[in-house]
């Protein structure tokens, strides 16, 4: 055993997704207790109702942001690897500048919707209208956020883009209610504190990012591509329905627990908020099964956009196959003790949030089914194959909303769960599908078998 790991850290590619992919599992472990420890106080200080409004409210802002981003946040990955790789710094600052002024009249345009609409979007899903204008000032600096982490993640600076991706904002939000509660206990004050951690992130995002890149300048090549932005576009748009149907994925359940009925004699749960509250609960904490995925997946993704840019394919298997192993090993010991644990770990939010045990379990065991697919996605995405990449996540998500209309209506959170679980599982093996389609090999990895046949 011993002698492999050795043989293993002396690979270049297999160090390299240990070492970085190290540092971001570090970040991610963090920003994991981090959002445990905000779910947590906003619970005990506002109980399953109040986390329910918080839920909804930050639902609804997200879904804006990303329509105003118009996939220009995941593309930057793609194009930003590419020209570092070539040093090409002067062709990041011109795809930025284009980026930029795009996400800004997109996200304005978007916030003046978004406040003039919140009473209807209010009505929809049982949420609160006031919360979702006060939100709609915010489309702007998410996105700028959300673009400059990514940034960040296409130059390989893995450390930095794990700090604000996984840790910042729970940790500022964290910082922010502990404060606000000092003063007043108004059931807004989650919202308020998460606001404010955007606006300090956002800003900071900007200024690291600049920085970052200005070291490179005495680096730079002589060669400055300008993209045009029809080649932007070709790229970023695919991205966007690729990211809004993953949001579906993501989301639906949350949204539909609050637009649909559901059995309260089931669920244990009096309101829409209070069962929202919960199942966010639970989602949160089978999350964080994924912590070694998320982590190794953010250095892997802008490895495989170089090693397809040279058409390395043997090491692009290699790699990809590296990237599986890592993340199953991660994953494993963790959704052992969330199935054994279950009970204790959803008490620790209170009584009522006992009610989503069974729902804690079975999403877990999805992620569980996540880890033996490996970066499918990432690799499809990275590797120009995001169209097949969108195709998949349709199916996933129309999965996912077909099963929750059915199931929310007869076992409430309960049959949210097994819908998701169900629809991540069919998603994530499709992708494995199409990778052996595209690429000749699996990114499957099953214990003790070193290599899958062809």
């Amino acid at each position: 055993m011993l002698k492999r790991i050795k043989y293993n850290l002396e690979d270049k590619d297999f160090a390299e997704l240990f070492n970085k992919g190290g540092l971001a599992f570090l970040y991610r472990i963090g920003g994991q207790m981090l959002g445990f420890l905000l779910t947590f106080v906003i619970a005990y200080f506002f109980g399953a109702n109040g986390l329910g409004d918080y839920v909804l409210a930050i639902v609804v802002l997200k879904i804006f942001t990303l329509i105003s981003k118009l996939g220009f946040d995941t593309a930057s990955i793609k194009f930003i690897a590419s020209f570092a790789t070539e040093r090409k710094y002067k062709s990041i600052k011109l795809f930025r500048k284009k980026s930029l002024l795009t996400i800004s009249v997109m996200s304005i345009l978007l916030s003046i919707i978004m406040y003039f609409s919140a009473d209807y979007i209010a009505d929809l899903i049982n949420a609160n209208a006031d919360y979702i204008r006060i939100n709609s000032f915010f489309v702007l600096p998410l996105s700028f956020f959300i673009f400059h982490y990514q940034n960040l993640r296409g130059l390989k600076k893995i450390g930095l883009y794990s700090f604000f991706f996984w840790t910042s904002q729970a940790l500022f939000s964290l910082i922010f209610i502990l404060i606000y509660t000092r003063f007043s206990k108004e059931p807004s004050i989650p919202l308020y504190a998460y606001l404010s951690s955007v606006i300090i992130i956002s800003v900071l995002s900007f200024f690291i990012f600049e920085y970052v890149l200005s070291k490179q300048k005495n680096n730079d090549s002589e060669i400055v591509e300008n993209l045009k932005f029809k080649q932007i576009f070709l790229i970023s748009l695919p991205l966007l329905l690729a990211q809004s149907v993953q949001f579906i994925m993501s989301w639906t359940d949350k949204l539909m627990l609050g637009i649909l009925d559901t059995p309260s004699v089931i669920s244990g749960l009096s309101t829409n908020s209070a069962e929202i509250g919960v199942y966010h609960t639970a989602f949160k904490l089978s999350m964080f099964a994924t912590i070694g995925l998320l982590a190794i997946k953010s250095i892997a993704s802008p490895k495989f956009a170089e090693l397809y840019k040279k058409q390395d394919f043997q090491s692009l298997q290699k790699v990809t196959q590296q990237s599986t192993k890592l993340i199953f090993w991660t994953t494993l010991p963790l959704v052992f003790v969330f199935i054994f644990c279950s009970d204790f770990l959803m008490g620790l939010f209170g009584e009522e949030f006992k009610v989503g045990v069974f729902s804690f379990v079975i999403l877990s065991l999805g992620r569980l089914v996540v880890s033996f697919s490996g970066a499918a996605g990432n690799l499809l995405q990275m590797c120009g194959k995001q169209v097949i990449f969108m195709n998949v996540a349709i199916i996933g998500s129309i999965i996912n909303i077909v099963l929750n209309f059915i199931l929310i209506p007869i076992y409430g959170i309960n049959g949210s769960a097994i819908a998701t679980m169900v629809s991540i599982v069919v998603f994530n093996l499709l992708l494995v599908y199409y990778v052996k389609r595209e690429f000749g090999f699996y990114t499957f990895y099953i214990p003790f078998i070193q290599k899958i046949k062809k």
